[in-house]
């Protein structure tokens, strides 16, 4: 039978049963020391013994209800630290949100209600999440398959007390990034390339990524991992009991629909905002269009404004022109007025027409007509 390990019931029978806590525990493990530069042995086995605090119940109902509330949370017996595990298959918009909300949730829940006092107590939460799509999806993360979040200090970038860790580790990119990049070397197995990988984490991720046939023997490089040996046997268990099988055909059916629903949320949110981005633009071009024709209404009004001006000036030249030839004419009328009285008193005092002509410079003839 193909198993999905990232099915969330085969994911929680594999990780959430308290009798068989190894592979839960390498699986902690690999994700916590995957991101120190010099991982030591201490680092690697930070979690030795854990308590699972919502343990997997085989005779629990499979019911729509509770598709959605298949995390593991566990205690680690030692240290006190907490874990939440989580699978996701669907990638949601609000995911992010989600799990900073589950962090808190259980950092707060290392408390009993009547306490308030006792806040020593509290230990560090570790929030990992297995994701199948990617959440994370901005060009400049392509190639981040593993994010781990801390409360930092944005000066000195040195956490705070360490309490808050949240890890993702996203499959589908894990896959696409290494297989693009080939960081390193092929292993040829039978007719195809497994990727040989440098990390714990990586075997993981390849492991629980890639879809997993129980009929056939697992792979030598993921067989070097005993955690992930131990689960490939505890598949041939699932696969042999029918309830299981049934839950597991279930779920699938149902993450089948889920997928339906998120793929058609995404296209009316992609219609949505086409249709949003639509009216906005022809609104913006209602506004453009407007303006230009205020614009033109301004220009127009402009252009009228102008040729009044124009036709006042010229007007106002036209009457000083009229002043000018008037005065003009009155001043000629005036001279000749006073010629008239000149010639005749040169007249009257007995000056020929002759002498009166050369006197004030004018012709005879106009001497004789006056």
């Amino acid at each position: 039978m193909e198993i999905k390990l990232y099915n969330d019931v085969v994911f929680k029978w594999v990780f959430g049963r308290q009798e068989q806590t190894y592979p839960l525990i390498c699986f902690l493990n690999s994700v916590v020391s995957y991101d120190l530069d010099d991982c030591s042995d201490t680092d690697k086995s930070k979690f030795s013994e854990v308590e699972i605090l919502n343990p997997y119940d085989v005779n629990e109902p499979f019911t729509s209800e509770k598709q959605g509330i298949l995390d593991i949370r566990a205690k680690d017996i030692n240290s006190h630290e907490w874990i939440d595990l989580e699978i996701q298959v669907v990638r949601t918009s609000d995911y992010r949100e989600r799990s900073k909300y589950y962090l808190a949730g259980m950092y707060r829940d290392q408390l009993k209600k009547s306490s308030w006092h006792n806040y020593d107590e509290l230990r560090a939460c570790y929030g990992i999440h297995i994701l199948v799509d990617s959440i994370f999806q901005d060009k400049d993360e392509e190639e981040f398959w593993f994010n781990h979040y801390r409360m930092l200090n944005v000066r000195t970038h040195k956490p705070l007390m360490n309490h808050w860790n949240l890890y993702y580790v996203e499959l589908n990119k894990f896959l696409k990034c290494f297989e693009k990049a080939k960081l390193s070397k092929t292993i040829e197995e039978g007719s195809k390339n497994i990727m040989s990988f440098s990390k714990e984490l990586e075997l993981w991720s390849y492991f629980l990524g890639t879809i997993q046939d129980n009929s056939k023997p697992l792979s030598p490089v993921l067989s070097k991992i005993k955690g992930i040996k131990e689960v490939f046997e505890m598949l041939q268990t699932f696969t042999k009991d029918d309830r299981l099988r049934e839950q597991y055909r279930l779920h699938e059916e149902f993450i089948r629909v889920q997928r339906g629903e998120e793929a058609r949320k995404e296209r009316l949110k992609q219609q949505y905002n086409k249709a949003l981005l639509d009216l906005e633009q022809a609104v913006k071009a209602k506004e453009q269009e407007r303006k230009a024709k205020e614009q033109e209404r301004k220009a127009k009004e402009e252009a009228l404004k102008r040729n009044a001006e124009e036709r006042k000036a010229k007007e106002e030249e036209r009457k000083a022109k009229e002043e000018a030839l008037k005065a003009n004419e009155e001043a000629l009328q005036r001279n000749n007025e006073i010629l008239k009285v000149s010639v005749s008193s040169l007249k009257t005092a007995g000056y020929s027409n002759d002498k009166i002509a050369v006197m004030l410079n004018i012709p005879l003839k106009e001497v004789e007509s006056i």
